[in-house]
């Protein structure tokens, strides 16, 4: 499997767990090693963001917005 494939399936699997959960109980259990990499994603974004600045100055700025968008929908919006 490629990585794109790995990917796609990985994204499916884990919105038919969502919907899945938001029919059920709103809970997804997710592996432990999966978590670790998602932080380490928002912990590299966060890292490239304060670095520059500004979420478009770091070198791929469509992927930070998508890791801050993570962290707002785990975190909840809070005030600046």
């Amino acid at each position: 499997m490629t990585p794109a494939e790995q990917m796609l399936v990985a994204s499916l699997d884990l919105n038919a767990k969502a919907a899945r959960a938001e029919r059920l109980d709103g809970a997804v259990a997710v592996p432990v090693a999966a978590a670790r990499e998602l932080a380490y994603l928002l912990e590299s974004c966060g890292r490239a963001t304060a670095q520059v600045g500004v979420i478009h100055g770091t070198q791929n700025p469509a992927l930070v917005e998508h890791a801050h968008d993570i962290a707002r929908t785990y975190l909840g919006e809070q005030p600046r």
